[in-house]
């Protein structure tokens, strides 16, 4: 279905938008190829559109917006393999629970359930685990619809530059259309709360993050306390109050969105609100749920948020300059500052590539004096080795991120070999990413895999 005329779109968080020339809500491969198709005859630019989980302006376009939301559902569960196949616009929580019916789970996915698959793997969304590296990497093969309106078929052993780069490539490469992921049996997480002071955490910052299965922290940066939820796979059967605790971390978001809207005219008076909340902040609890309920929770309150990947060996030392920075704004958002982990990936343009990583993220509430404050701590992300969250707000140009990536040209190579007019650039991903540009080795590059139609 194509909407005629101007229609405006904007993201979840409603605070990026934009006014595609058409709006297209394809509801199977065809059409997404015959969207192609006719967008290169006309000459306009592609940008796809999940559930608009990115805080930035990913993906904003003047010419042809795919809303991938009607593009969805699981296409077919292997069990006996231990793959499932997906259509690119089925949310993450639709997925988990129909692998949930099959006795299949995927092994570790962020807290966002709404966001759709093919969302989340292109902007390298993660969960957290020293064993676990971002979604992405628990793709086998995935069909990408390309310029030439061709779908390829990519995996690592026919294609693996492609592979590698179409795995977490910002919508740039074409249009993911189905994605084949890695599933793992069934398993349940024991969930471990506590809270240390926040320096010895940080001086054992490595023993913590490999103290469980899977881990994180939050932290208020008024606050000289951390505290610290641990992640056990077990056997044990679901807890009776499971529900209840798993929705304590909703009704956590929305008390820091009401402190919000009462802090707005002073973020100073931020601690003293939340000190003085109507609602009490959850106790310290353990329960066991299904892994998927425990990964993830409802997030009804729009905020926006900043996250950068770092080296781990140096998140430890950029949340101390972090501390100061915020403390000496004297500023604070109602969110705490959370902190997960994760292996490296060999996506060339995964925030985690190449090294063991921290992930550090600031959420703030959607006024002007909170926003100050992700201004405020980018330079100091920026300053440890931080990649930004391709889905998350952040102000770094190509320039600035080029050096951060060493196959940061691979990527380039494979961008203008699989879209060399550009279709699917934005003035967003010319900023992030430099516009397409064919190399002069670009000429000696061979394509891993022929276009084949179908696939």
């Amino acid at each position: 279905m194509t909407a005629p005329g101007a229609v405006r779109w904007q993201t979840w968080s409603g605070t990026v938008r934009c006014t595609p020339a058409s709006l297209v809500t394809p509801t199977s491969e065809d059409e997404i190829v015959r969207a192609i198709r006719a967008a290169g005859e006309r000459g306009l630019p592609v940008r796809a559109a999940g559930s608009g989980h990115s805080f930035n302006a990913l993906a904003c376009t003047e010419g042809i917006l795919l809303d991938l939301s009607r593009y969805r559902g699981v296409h077919s569960v292997d069990a006996a393999a231990g793959e499932v196949t997906v259509r690119g616009g089925t949310t993450v929580g639709e997925l988990a629970e129909t692998l949930d019916r099959h006795g299949l789970a995927l092994a570790n996915i962020g807290t966002l359930a709404e966001q759709t698959v093919a969302g989340a793997v292109s902007t390298g969304n993660h969960g957290s685990g020293l064993a676990h590296a971002p979604l992405s990497s628990q793709i086998i093969r995935l069909r990408l619809i390309t310029a030439a309106g061709a779908v390829r078929t990519l995996d690592a052993e026919s294609s693996p530059d492609e592979f590698r780069c179409a795995r977490t490539a910002l919508g740039t490469l074409g249009i993911l259309s189905t994605v084949t992921l890695r599933c793992v049996p069934q398993f349940r997480l024991r969930v471990s709360q506590r809270t240390e002071p926040l320096d010895a955490v940080l001086d054992g910052f490595t023993a913590w993050a490999a103290e469980a299965d899977h881990v994180a922290f939050s932290w208020l940066p008024w606050q000289d306390r951390a505290g610290l939820r641990a992640l056990h796979v077990t056997p044990a059967l679901p807890s009776r109050d499971a529900v209840r605790r798993r929705y304590a971390t909703t009704i956590d978001e929305v008390r820091c969105g009401l402190i919000g809207l009462a802090g707005r005219a002073d973020a100073r008076a931020v601690p003293w609100l939340k000190g003085r909340s109507l609602l009490p902040a959850r106790p310290p609890a353990e329960y066991v749920d299904a892994s998927h309920r425990v990964f993830t929770f409802p997030q009804p309150v729009k905020f926006l948020a900043l996250e950068h990947a770092l080296p781990l060996d140096t998140t430890a030392d950029a949340l101390r300059a972090l501390r100061r920075t915020l403390r000496r704004t004297g500023a604070y958002s109602p969110y705490s500052v959370l902190v997960r982990v994760g292996a490296g990936d060999d996506a060339p343009l995964s925030p985690a590539y190449g090294r063991r990583t921290g992930y550090v993220n600031l959420t703030v509430p959607r006024t002007a004096g909170q926003v100050e404050l992700l201004r405020a701590i980018e330079p100091v992300l920026r300053d440890h080795g931080g990649r930004p969250h391709w889905g998350k707000a952040h102000t770094a140009t190509a320039e600035v991120l080029a050096p951060r990536y060493p196959e940061w040209e691979l990527f380039q190579q494979v961008r203008a070999a699989l879209d060399p007019t550009g279709m699917f650039a934005s003035d967003y991903t010319d900023r992030v990413l430099g516009p397409v540009r064919i190399p002069a080795e670009l000429s000696t590059l061979t394509l891993a895999a022929p276009i084949r139609d179908g696939g």
